[in-house]
C-alpha cells in the first residue's frame, strides 16, 4: 500500500495514468485494480482517475501526448487562445478543445465519458506533411504541446466554416499583431492549403498587420484558379476567393 500513498501523493489533481505510469512507479497492475473503488476510478481500458477528482481537459491531453505517444497537438482556436488571442466566450456551454493530428490513429473513444464540462474537437489534418511549428506550454500545471500562433492561424481557417462569413477568422486574426515572420513564412511555404493561405493572406492586408509586407509572397503557392469560399459572396480579384459582399470595396 505505501507504494500506492507515495503515486496518490504525487497525482496531480485532474490528471488520468495508464497501467505503464503505475509500473514505471513499482506498483503492480493487479494492485491499481485491486484499489480501483477505495482510491482510483477506472475511466478507460487500464486508466485511471484519483477518486473524487474532476477530470482536466489537459490532464487528458497530457496523458495522450506522453503516456500513449499520439502525435497530436492542442490546435486552432484554442492554441490561439491560450496564446492570449481570445475572441469568443461561449456562456454555459462546454470549453472546447481542438486537437489536430498528423497520423492516422482512431481518437481513444472512451475520453467521450470524460468530457462533462469540456468537450475535444479531433481532426486528422493534411495541412502539413508533417507535425510541425510547435511550441511547449504549461496549462493548469501540465506541459503540452500547442501549435505555434503562426499554424494555429492557419489550423483555425481551416477548420471554421468560412461559407456564411470571414467574420470570426477575421476576428482572431486581427489580433496577431506580433507574429514571428521567419516563422511565420515557413508554415506558409510548407501550408498544403490553397484555401487557408489565400483566406489568410487576405484577411492579414485587409487589416494591414504591421508584418504583411515582410512576407516573400513570390515563395508561396497560392495555386490557380477561383475559390469559393463565401458562398454567394464577392470575389476579391487578387486572391480569387469570395469574400463577404460588404467587403466588396477593398482597393486590393
Amino acid at each position: 500500500m505505501s507504494k500506492l500513498n507515495q503515486v496518490l501523493l504525487d497525482w496531480k489533481q485532474g490528471d488520468i495514468h495508464g497501467l505503464e505510469w503505475f509500473r514505471a512507479r513499482g506498483v503492480d497492475q493487479r494492485l491499481a485494480y485491486y484499489y480501483n473503488d477505495d482510491y482510483l476510478e477506472k475511466v478507460g481500458p487500464g486508466v485511471f482517475v484519483r477518486k473524487g477528482d474532476e477530470v482536466s481537459p489537459y490532464g487528458v491531453v497530457r496523458f495522450l501526448q506522453q503516456e500513449l505517444g499520439l502525435k497530436l497537438h492542442i490546435s486552432g482556436r484554442t492554441a490561439l487562445e491560450l496564446q492570449g488571442h481570445s475572441h469568443y466566450v461561449a456562456l454555459g456551454s462546454k470549453t472546447r478543445i481542438y486537437l489536430t493530428s498528423y497520423e492516422d490513429k482512431a481518437f481513444p473513444t472512451w475520453i467521450k465519458k470524460l468530457e462533462k464540462s469540456f468537450e475535444f474537437v479531433f481532426k486528422k489534418s493534411s495541412l502539413l506533411a508533417q507535425e510541425n511549428f510547435l511550441t511547449t506550454q504549461s496549462e493548469s500545471g501540465f506541459d503540452l504541446k500547442i501549435s505555434t500562433r503562426e499554424l494555429a492561424a492557419l489550423e483555425l481557417i481551416e477548420t471554421l466554416d468560412l461559407s456564411g462569413s470571414l467574420e470570426t477568422a477575421e476576428n482572431y486574426t486581427q489580433s496577431l499583431l506580433t507574429l514571428r515572420i521567419e516563422v511565420l513564412q515557413k508554415v506558409l511555404e510548407e501550408c498544403n492549403s490553397i484555401k487557408a493561405k489565400r483566406v489568410f493572406l487576405y484577411l492579414v492586408e485587409k487589416s494591414n498587420l504591421p508584418w504583411f509586407k515582410k512576407l516573400n509572397k513570390e515563395k508561396i503557392n497560392l495555386g490557380t484558379g477561383k475559390r469559393v469560399i463565401v458562398k454567394g459572396g464577392e470575389l476579391n480579384k487578387k486572391y480569387q476567393i469570395t469574400v463577404d459582399r460588404d467587403y466588396g470595396e477593398n482597393p486590393f
